[in-house]
């Protein structure tokens, strides 16, 4: 805003509230937006989610705040769920000079406190293999060639570097956007928070979290800006969830808004309607049945299972249990092999208060809902490597990631996608380009697959089902929109790919009537 504007709002005394559009807008990542509540000569600065870009990490290392604000002129930030592309980005902020608190539920104050550790341990080793790989391309350059032998060998017998290293210009190192211990260091600053009460920012500004359903923890964020009759409500979806999920309580209904903000992950797309028990138990019986015979060489098959740490490993192992514990399943051994989602299920033990009332059930009852009949949390690699001996009798291992881009995950894969006896079981989407995504096409399957620079050929089984996204589809959205008691005066969606997008918003302006906009990127609205 210009100090020209600015200053004939503080001789008025005035009220006006601006939303800045500055992640997330024609895509599915990177969350992030800025609100300016002016009151008088006062201005309040908060952010509405601080996550990371997952698909392009120059663009978290810009400037993404608006042009003339700075990260200390930021006087909160609010956040709805742990996942990365919604939280991952706070670290940076806190680096660069925001000192202010950061409101959450409690739940995702747990988990983000080893998730961004992770990433930041991620991005020091990101870093420091794009600095070995350039020392290295810097270092074959400067060789000497044919004529130049003799001289870059007296070079180095008097103790200089060859003349060419002087004459190129050394690559400058690559930083991690933050570290380990830069992830650390901005916990403090996170207040852990309930659902269902109404908390104030800042004069003026108060905020209420509601379940979203969508993973332990995310929340429906509803805003309340302004005073009296100038006060109006934003209310955020974050990332929303399906009816019935497995753990979790459902979606709670919001009755009206101002101004409604919407993801559209699933805007143009349905979810298969059938039972998630059903099919699990289909797939999982013939995979047990198929590693019941085993090969010569490698023993006994084993059911891989791909899944996210956070939410979707916990899902499965709650399936998993019931159905072993109704006899619909044979007892295996079941691993949890995957340090990240180990710590994600302690952390859902803890907040019993958010199961709903059939997991609270298992707990009353003295029932652990993510311990299968047999089951290990690997705690260490060197018991990581043994699961890839030959196995003696079925076994089923669960590890991260769900798209089988990184972890232990990886060396299992390479170790029994070649035997025919193994079952590999996808449980959730595969992104554009991973390895989940090539093993799981149906209509193309892959003779092998490039694991840790090497080909694997693909003999085990590969098998997939959508019923475990944490993602509502269009219809199931629609149906929260319909709960409200008046539509909003605009709805904004943003959390989708353009196809999506553009497909939800046709669906509420001609099912609902409501007035809707796709923000682009860094777009400002007043919300009168």
């Amino acid at each position: 805003m210009s100090r020209m504007m600015r200053k004939r709002l503080a001789q008025s005394g005035q009220s006006l509230t601006r939303l800045h559009v500055l992640g997330s807008a024609g895509n599915v990542t990177g969350s992030l937006m800025m609100f300016e509540y002016y009151d008088g000569a006062k201005v309040t600065r908060f952010l509405l989610e601080v996550g990371m870009h997952q698909e392009n990490d120059s663009f978290n290392k810009e400037n993404r705040l608006p042009k003339g604000i700075s990260a200390s002129e930021i006087d909160a930030v609010i956040i709805s769920h742990a996942h990365i592309d919604h939280s991952g980005w706070l670290p940076a902020l806190v680096k660069q000079g925001f000192t202010g608190p950061v409101y959450t539920h409690e739940a995702t104050r747990d988990l983000m406190s080893f998730m961004l550790t992770d990433s930041g341990y991620l991005q020091e080793a990101a870093a420091e293999r794009i600095n070995r790989h350039n020392e290295r391309k810097f270092r074959e350059a400067a060789k000497p060639q044919s004529g130049a032998d003799r001289s870059g060998q007296k070079d180095r017998k008097q103790g200089k570097q060859p003349r060419q290293l002087h004459e190129m210009r050394k690559p400058k190192r690559v930083e991690p956007l933050y570290t380990e211990e830069d992830a650390r260091a901005c916990m403090p600053q996170v207040k852990g928070l309930k659902y269902g009460v109404q908390y104030t920012l800042a004069d003026g500004v108060r905020f209420k979290f509601t379940q979203a359903c969508h993973i332990l923890g995310a929340a429906v964020v509803t805003l309340e800006i302004g005073k009296a009759g100038k006060k109006r409500t934003f209310v955020f979806t974050g990332n929303i969830g399906r009816p019935h999920t497995p753990i979790l309580k459902s979606l709670e209904p919001v009755l009206q808004a101002d101004y409604l903000m919407s993801e559209a992950t699933y805007g143009n797309k349905r979810h298969e309607q059938r039972d998630r028990l059903v099919v699990l138990e289909d797939i999982l019986k013939r995979a047990l049945e198929r590693a019941a015979k085993p090969g010569k060489k490698d023993g006994c098959g084993v059911v891989l299972i791909p899944a996210f740490a956070v939410g979707r490993v916990q899902a499965v192992l709650h399936d998993i249990r019931q159905l072993m514990d109704e006899g619909r399943l044979p007892v295996v051994p079941v691993f949890v092999d995957s340090p990240m989602a180990n710590k994600a299920t302690a952390v859902h033990r803890k907040h019993i208060d958010l199961y709903n009332a059939s997991c609270r059930k298992l707990v009353e009852a003295g029932r652990d809902p993510f311990t299968t009949p047999s089951q290990v949390e690997v705690t260490d690699a060197n018991q990581s490597k043994l699961l890839d001996q030959p196995a003696k009798k079925p076994l089923i291992i669960i590890g991260s990631s769900g798209m089988a881009a990184g972890g232990r995950i990886l060396q299992h894969l390479k170790t029994r996608l070649p035997g025919r006896q193994n079952t590999v079981l996808f449980v959730g989407f595969q992104g554009t380009g991973t390895l989940g995504k090539t093993l799981a096409d149906r209509e193309h399957k892959p003779e092998s697959v490039r694991i840790f620079g090497e080909y694997v050929p693909v003999n085990a089984t590969v098998e997939f089902m959508s019923d475990y996204s944490g993602h509502a589809d269009y219809e199931e959205i629609l149906a929260w929109m319909k709960l409200f008691q008046r539509k909003p005066r605009n709805t904004f969606l943003v959390h989708g790919e353009p196809e999506s997008l553009a497909g939800f918003k046709e669906k509420i302006e001609q099912r609902l009537g409501w007035t809707v906009t796709l923000p682009q990127h860094r777009q400002c609205f007043v919300l009168d």
